[in-house]
């Protein structure tokens, strides 16, 4: 490869090199190969100690790299767990996080930045939720989809990925490669599909795929896959299994093409899986309906030119958003960016771990994973060996020791409620700052004092119900008011006789980010707007009830107060997001059929 297209900065500094160096070749900017295959579990894999040899040529990938032991993707499906990839932000904040909703606009992706440094860029996907309409083509000169409703087999997409390597002469390359294939259905051709089970002579026969069951739709699971025996169990498992050999065998060519292409040894190479597949460990099959361990553990190599930390193993927890700071790191890439993820080449050079950034939301051993295939309010936290699930609308939650529990079958919630605790502020903290937030400031002094609230946001005439809501202490976790007063949720808030002493905090998300709010508020049965405060100038009300609009320039709920007037009182103020709520993706009836074959819509 000639690198005679680059930007500035990278020409300057390898002229420098060269330079230096007196005569010689100027050492080329290393290419990159992502190799994502969807649906992989790391617990399927030689590398992480499966027992049947499902892996070879990604084994022999991993004992020439770095592995991660504990990886965590960002989410349970395919689009917001890539577009997390991509963008190093977690699905609430990138988009992405349904079936109709798309990714955004207003933040680079890896792509873009790589393209930007002179790369060549270049995917082939796989999956109708990576089509274009979801804009995960950002920044890609080469977009390769799908021409019909059937996804490629793995070796058509090695052959494709090569054919698109092997035409870029000129620049350095980003190749994203996506292999389908153990995602279901599992239809391994032969002789994967007995490989693993030759002697099953059950009714399941070669493939398998939920439409095998009359009841057909649903992806959690259903009295016809718990009468299934262990025999047909197991069958499932060796059927995918058999899509893992087979396309380990695709990888293995991919990279043997890119040695024959002289490319290998100058390319980083990182394997990495978008989000597990669960087999009835939690009474469920497929993905998309849970957050466990199954679903959202992913194997993650990177192997490094010139044998850098070659055979290492790293068992401290990552996330898949920090796989593009730990590119754009290595790369030296110049620029500014705005990651939730870190780069884990201090790890790697045996370095200590980096620590939390100015403007991160969480710190690198916090993961945080969310958004679900058909609602956002379930996210788990996990904090070695801590994990926590919940669902932040209903709160709902289970709290799990991965140490002594690694399989999630004992729900600690009760007995740990300070750890339960501790973990759901984290969660919360999280969700306000990606999400507009109301929040209302109770405060009675040293006295006791009742408060009394009507809450609905409307518009036009259409009222919008609550997303989430919570009571918080000072110390911003999750408190009851079961004993204090009543509290009912319909189209808005009923808050009745609500008894403070001290301060208390009502935090909450309206179902719709952009409707007005109308506040009624009694403090020991009377409206009195002087008691009422919003935003950060203190201002009054005009009168009660009265009607805010979410945070825009000079609206004067917008912004917390910065001091705390005479008891009693109560804080009204509203925090914008820095990121724009979900976009609709705008779908065209091929990609809708093709949702609907894999049971994403209905």
């Amino acid at each position: 490869m000639v690198a005679s297209r680059m930007p500035g900065t990278l020409l300057v500094a390898l002229a420098f090199v060269a330079m230096i160096a007196g005569c010689g070749e100027v050492p080329e900017p290393p290419c990159v190969l992502m190799i994502a295959i969807d649906t992989l579990r790391p617990d399927h894999l030689g590398c992480y100690g499966y027992g049947r040899p499902t892996s070879p040529n990604l084994d022999e990938l991993a004992s020439g790299g770095v592995l991660f032991e504990n990886a965590y993707s960002q989410a349970p499906w395919t689009l917001p767990s890539f577009a997390s990839v991509f963008t190093s932000l977690y699905p609430t904040q990138h988009g992405a996080t349904t079936v109709e909703s798309a990714m955004g606009r207003d933040f680079p992706t890896l792509a873009e930045v790589l393209g930007g440094s002179g790369y060549a860029t270049g995917a082939i996907v796989n999956a109708p939720v990576l089509r274009s309409e979801y804009h995960l083509n950002r920044g890609f000169d080469f977009y390769s989809e799908p021409a019909g409703e059937i996804e490629r087999p793995a070796g058509e997409v090695t052959r494709e990925a090569l054919e698109w390597i092997g035409s870029q002469a000129e620049r350095p390359f980003f190749a994203f490669v996506h292999y389908f294939d153990p995602h279901l259905a599992y239809a391994p051709p032969p002789p994967y599909d007995t490989l693993f089970d030759p002697a099953y002579s059950g009714a399941l026969g070669n493939s398998f795929n939920l439409d095998y069951f009359t009841s057909g739709k649903a992806r959690v699971i259903r009295q016809e896959i718990l009468g299934l025996d262990q025999a047909d169990r197991d069958h499932i498992v060796s059927l995918y299994d058999g899509e893992i050999a087979f396309t380990d065998c695709a990888v293995g060519s991919l990279l043997a093409g890119l040695g024959d292409l002289g490319l290998l040894d100058n390319t980083v190479v990182v394997l990495l899986s978008d989000h597990g597949e669960e087999f009835f460990e939690h009474g469920g099959l497929d993905h998309g309906h849970s957050l466990y361990e199954e679903l959202i553990r992913v194997p993650l190599v990177i192997r490094f030119p010139g044998g850098l930390a070659s055979g290492m193993r790293i068992a401290r927890q990552v996330r898949l958003i920090d796989i593009m700071p730990t590119l754009i790191d290595y790369l030296d890439v110049p620029g500014e960016f705005e990651f939730e993820g870190v780069s884990l080449m201090p790890a790697v050079k045996g370095l200590d771990p980096a620590v939390r950034a100015a403007g991160r939301l969480l710190p690198p051993d916090e993961c945080l994973s969310e958004a679900m295939r058909r609602t956002n309010t379930v996210k788990s936290i996990t904090s070695f060996p801590w994990k926590l699930i919940e669902d932040i609308s209903s709160g709902e939650a289970s709290l799990f020791n991965l140490d002594s529990d690694p399989t999630e079958q004992r729900d600690l919630h009760d007995s740990e409620p300070e750890r339960a605790a501790g973990l759901d502020a984290t969660i919360l903290r999280a969700a306000f700052a990606m999400t507009d937030t109301w929040f209302v400031e109770m405060g009675s002094g040293e006295g006791s004092h009742s408060f009394d609230f009507r809450i609905t946001p409307e518009r036009d005439g259409a009222r919008s119900g609550i997303h989430l809501l919570r009571f918080l202490d000072a110390e911003g976790r999750s408190v009851s008011v079961a004993d204090r007063g009543h509290v009912s949720l319909g189209e808005g808030l009923l808050i009745e006789d609500l008894e403070i002493r001290g301060a208390l905090t009502l935090a909450f998300q309206p179902a719709q980010a952009n409707f007005p709010v109308v506040f009624d508020i009694e403090i020991d049965g009377r409206r009195s707007g002087e008691r009422v405060y919003l935003g950060k100038s203190l201002d009054n009300p005009p009168g009660i009830p009265f009607s805010q609009k979410p945070n825009r320039p000079r609206v004067k709920s917008a912004r917390r107060p910065e001091r705390v007037p005479a008891a009693p009182y109560v804080h009204i103020w509203h925090a914008a997001s820095d990121y724009a709520p979900s976009s609709p993706a705008r779908l065209s009836s091929k990609t809708r059929t093709e949702l609907k074959s894999l049971g994403y819509v209905q």
